[in-house]
């Protein structure tokens, strides 16, 4: 408002010396807006088509088979395989995926991994994000929960910040989770006795100057699980400034498969042996072990698949 002692209008306060002074009395008892304070969030109207990755599973119940899929905006769907009737045809039957849940996660979704633990009926989905954390989600009644969310790293999608490659041991003893370049960490999972699943401290399984393409869990009963990683080791920078190591040739570099085994019993990691594979080598497959096939792990490459 304009003062009494002041004949300017209300719009060209800021010539008037008199009321100059309340004005900035104003200003100065404001509270000040810094980037900090303010923090947006862009939302769509309609949500993303591409899927970035997807694990099938038994989420809800016991025999219902269902598939999570990780979309690239930040969304966890569960879809359910169902029965139904055709409308035209009463004596022939379709099979179509119903909706069940979304859950809006506000981060950049990178990997999942279906993991059983023993003596439980249902799955439950280990994802691994940008927040720099592993999360245990469970999706009871069709309603999904985060149960743990285990920090390791630094926020964003990082080459040595480990979430781009998720594994779980076909038996639901333990997962790794691994980045695209050196880090690697296991964590050992199981029940408490409430029935609840507890996630331990992480086991380190790190290997300098190591790229990484792709890991998996191989099924090999109730031993000490076992994760397969195609790796690719490159030579140190200073040797090669130096002289002491040579540039390698691109026909030279040879990707490994390297198996690590999780000690259960002194609750370590290592690696214990690694083979030669395709230099063109970019995906792994793990092969059902026990009753169910020969175990093993598939290697996918250019225009072949090799079994090791």
């Amino acid at each position: 408002k304009t003062p009494k002692s002041c004949e300017h209008p209300s719009n060209t306060l800021w010539q008037c010396s008199l009321c100059l002074p309340p004005i900035m009395a104003v200003i100065n008892d404001a509270v000040p807006v810094t980037a900090t304070a303010m923090k947006l969030l862009d939302l769509r109207l309609k949500p993303s088509g591409s899927i970035i990755s997807s694990a099938l599973g038994e989420f809800t119940a016991p025999s219902c088979q269902e598939i999570a899929v990780l979309r690239a905006g930040g969304t966890i769907e569960l879809y359910r395989f169902i029965t139904d009737t055709d409308e035209d045809d009463d004596d022939s039957t379709r099979t179509l995926l119903k909706l069940i849940t979304r859950m809006e996660t506000r981060s950049v979704l990178r990997s999942c991994a279906v993991v059983r633990l023993t003596g439980s009926k249902r799955d439950i989905l280990t994802v691994g994000a940008d927040g720099g954390a592993i999360s245990v989600l469970d999706f009871a009644d069709g309603k999904g929960s985060v149960l743990h969310c285990a920090t390791f790293g630094k926020t964003g999608c990082r080459r040595d910040t480990p979430g781009q490659y998720l594994a779980s041991d076909p038996k639901g003893r333990a997962v790794m989770i691994a980045s695209v370049e050196k880090r690697k960490l296991v964590y050992v999972m199981n029940m408490d006795a409430t029935g609840k699943p507890t996630i331990a401290s992480p086991l380190e399984a790190h290997r300098s100057r190591t790229i990484t393409f792709d890991t998996v869990g191989l099924d090999n009963g109730y031993d000490n699980p076992i994760f397969a990683c195609l790796e690719l080791q490159y030579p140190d920078t200073e040797d090669l400034v130096s002289g002491d190591v040579a540039v390698p040739k691109p026909e030279e570099v040879e990707k490994q498969l390297a198996y690590y085994e999780l000690d259960l019993g002194l609750n370590h990691v290592s690696r214990r042996w690694a083979t030669t594979s395709h230099r063109t080598a970019c995906c792994l497959g793990a092969v059902p072990g026990g009753t169910d096939g020969p175990g093993g792990v598939l290697v996918g490459g250019e225009d072949y698949i090799e079994y090791q």
